[in-house]
């Protein structure tokens, strides 16, 4: 679908950079699914096809980072309390990890700690470009679904990483994540496409 929509017509580079972070996880799920393939199940602990939900985080992160928040935030001191509210997701999530670790071992939280990092990051950006005022030129307003799906998202990989999971749940979790990967290129393209009119 991103290729297809990348081949039709030119697309932000906000949208190319979501598409290469879905790419990067891709990858990693394909070497999940192959290892589980091969051996009978599904590899534990830390293994390599982590790199592409990490490879996933920083893409997301870059493209808040570099393309979408320069634009909706110009650093104006009254706005001071959203950005601090936004941190709160992020904190809870930190917590969250260190209460997983603490009760899992650190060798087997090794995956939510080493996610957690680009994880933490990039929900503090959906989560403020979610609650931010659209003041100037409509980029938080159009955004607003895939900010939501992100943080969605960030939510459902956490709790699969988490000790409270059973296989059962944490497949579901996996599953919901995957479900809200798939909606993350439609809203950003319905984003964008208004956002770049």
């Amino acid at each position: 679908y991103g290729l297809f929509l990348c081949q039709r017509r030119k697309q932000p580079l906000l949208f190319k950079i979501l598409l290469y972070g879905l790419i990067s996880y891709f990858i990693g799920a394909v070497f999940t699914a192959a290892y589980a393939l091969v051996y009978g199940s599904a590899p534990s602990g830390f293994h390599v096809g982590y790199f592409g939900h990490i490879g996933m985080y920083f893409f997301l992160l870059s493209s808040y980072y570099g393309a979408m928040d320069r634009l909706a935030d110009g650093g104006e001191r009254a706005y001071r309390r959203y950005r601090l509210l936004a941190l709160a997701a992020p904190l809870c999530l930190l917590a969250y990890t260190g209460l997983s670790v603490g009760r899992m071992g650190a060798a087997a939280g090794l995956p939510l700690i080493i996610l957690a990092l680009p994880m933490v990051l990039t929900l503090y950006f959906a989560l403020k470009h979610l609650i931010f005022p659209d003041v100037d030129m409509g980029i938080i307003r159009v955004m607003r679904p895939y900010n939501a799906c992100v943080i969605l998202f960030c939510l459902a990989e956490a709790a699969a990483l988490g000790p409270l999971a059973s296989p059962e749940t944490a497949r579901f979790f996996q599953g919901l994540s995957c479900l809200l990967l798939l909606l993350l290129l439609p809203a950003a393209e319905m984003g964008v496409r208004k956002w770049y009119i």
